[in-house]
């Protein structure tokens, strides 16, 4: 064990529902690479993005970001993981907040994986635990368990809903048919030709690297974004994020090109029979005058159905949007642990204030951005 690991024992609560487990320990370690690759994939769903492959193209991106990882360990197997980063939120007047939450930065979803035969409810709050104890040791001011399904999914613990993700079910055979049903059919069609006339040419690449001034282009089509919306908990993502990434075979791209040049593109990742779509950029100025995000989202909607995949999760944001392009919206919930315990209240204020209201903002401006589009 090295100087950067630890073992903590611990006392996981009696559940009435299932049958008694108890883990001999939970270690917590900081890299993907020292644990082993086939014992953490067996244990991680086919919906969950955090394989072992991404997690260490992940940490190999240079982010601004340490990574925990508490695993249970009994009778010698691996039976229950977690994931959670440090990183920063920078707030406004300089501040900036050191905390640790549950998953990635750049990720949605639940990076919490059992064993079938384990204590689900007793599992998964000692894993969650021992991420927040290691957090604490670390000198981090606000744990953010995060992405929780159900409101009661810690037990007793006290759950907060954070936002909403915007899921897609695909029960449609070809894309024509998902656009017969739909109520706004005629102006989907206008969005998409409307590319076609600007000159625009759709190249979607699967499992096929980048090169390195395509990991250029893409990483200054997501800066414009970013410096648009200053996201409080949007971490700044690299160039090698980019490389990396399209390294993985599950890795999906969609390039907007015109005159070979790429003005738009959307990273999504196939996981299982599943399409989650991660991360965009666009040239503000070049695409100015069209509805560039939402016919590249029905793109990715053609694509998903097109390879049989049956559901898109189109993440956070921009909920009316996705509800009107058929998404059903699933809250997230969260357990919020402040360091030292009386700076809850304070740091619940700052993080509602700054960063949930920030979202909120953000979102109606987009929302207003999309009616005056049409």
């Amino acid at each position: 064990m090295t100087r950067m690991e630890q073992v903590v024992r611990v006392g996981l609560p009696a559940s009435t529902n299932d049958t008694t487990w108890a883990a001999e320990h939970i270690e917590i370690k900081d890299s993907i690479a020292t644990i082993d690759r086939t014992s953490w994939n067996q244990l991680c769903k086919p919906h969950q993005f955090c394989s072992h492959e991404y997690m260490a193209a992940l940490e190999a991106s240079g982010l601004e970001c340490q990574y925990l990882y508490a695993l249970a360990i009994s009778n010698g197997e691996l039976v229950g993981a977690a994931v959670a980063t440090l990183w920063r939120i920078h707030l406004p007047y300089g501040m900036s907040l050191r905390v640790t939450t549950l998953g990635t930065p750049v990720n949605t979803g639940l990076p919490l994986m059992l064993a079938v035969t384990a204590n689900s409810i007793s599992l998964r709050y000692g894993l969650v635990a021992a991420l927040e104890r290691a957090s604490i040791k670390r000198g981090v001011r606000l744990f953010v368990g995060r992405d929780f399904p159900t409101a009661d999914y810690l037990h007793k613990q006290a759950l907060d809903k954070l936002y909403s993700c915007a899921h897609l079910e695909l029960p449609w055979t070809d894309f024509e048919q998902y656009l017969e049903q739909h109520p706004k059919r005629k102006s989907i069609r206008r969005d998409l030709r409307s590319l076609e006339k600007a000159g625009y040419c759709l190249d979607i690449r699967e499992g096929q690297a980048l090169s390195t001034d395509e990991a250029q282009r893409l990483h200054a089509l997501w800066l414009q974004l970013y410096r648009k919306h200053h996201s409080p908990d949007q971490i700044m993502v690299t160039e090698d994020f980019f490389l990396q990434m399209s390294q993985l075979d599950h890795a999906v791209w969609l390039l907007l090109r015109k005159e070979g040049r790429i003005d738009a593109f959307d990273l999504c990742f196939v996981l299982g029979d599943h399409l989650e779509s991660t991360y965009c950029g666009v040239d503000l100025e070049a695409t100015s005058r069209l509805s560039i995000h939402r016919a590249m989202g029905y793109h990715i909607v053609r694509h998903a159905i097109g390879k049989g995949l049956r559901s898109i999760n189109f993440g956070i944001s921009n909920e009316q949007g996705k509800v009107e392009m058929g998404c059903r919206l699933q809250a997230c919930y969260a357990w919020m642990q402040a360091n030292p315990k009386w700076l809850g209240r304070l740091l619940r204020m700052i993080l509602h204030r700054f960063v949930l209201k920030h979202d909120q903002d953000k979102l109606a401006q987009e929302n207003l951005t999309v009616e005056d589009q049409r």
